[in-house]
């Protein structure tokens, strides 16, 4: 069994509030992360469709925000469903964070974990969003405590606990201790 996995991290921008072109984006990104041999593969905090930056230089702007609004990722769909199905393809992990879009048009800054099969092993909100974050995002809730996955990795590598958190999250205690308990 392998000691150690090659783990891929994006440092690329996604396709500004343009959902479909950013999961076009992310599914080439995820294909060029597995050619490169990773196992494993990591977006930023809110990478679909783009951190909303501007909450923090300027006062609400309701036509930005209901932009973003309705570029941000469902958990059901057919976005969703082609990340996933890019992961099976490549036999890669996937750690996204992504804005999330609800049925009732909330968003959550939002994080997914998908198995190299392909499976939604993973799904959480962000617990509190941090100051003007509030203006866009809704809190999770205490579902939301949960951030470890079991991936199985395959016979070379075998199953490994993966973890993710939010930002500020990384701070706080009690998420810290849940993830390494």
């Amino acid at each position: 069994m392998a000691t150690s996995i090659k783990v891929a991290v994006i440092q690329a921008e996604p396709v500004w509030l343009d959902l479909a072109g950013s999961v076009k984006k992310a599914c080439g990104l995820v294909a060029e992360a597995a050619k490169g041999g990773a196992k494993l593969v990591a977006f930023s905090e809110v990478w679909l469709p783009g951190y909303p930056a501007w909450i923090w230089a300027r006062p609400v702007d309701p036509e930005l925000q209901t932009r973003y609004i309705y570029n941000s990722l469902p958990v059901e769909g057919e976005a969703m469903e082609a990340i996933k199905a890019t992961a099976k393809q490549h036999s890669i992990a996937v750690a996204l964070g992504f804005s999330e879009r609800s049925p009732s048009d909330s968003v959550y800054i939002a994080q997914a974990i998908i198995s190299p099969q392909g499976e939604l092993a993973l799904h959480r909100r962000k617990v509190k969003p941090t100051h003007m974050e509030r203006t866009i995002f809704g809190d999770g809730s205490g579902r939301d405590l949960t951030n470890v996955a079991e991936i199985d990795f395959g016979a070379e590598i075998g199953k490994l606990k993966v973890s993710v958190l939010a930002c500020w999250e990384h701070t706080q205690p009690l998420l810290k201790y849940h993830s390494i308990s």
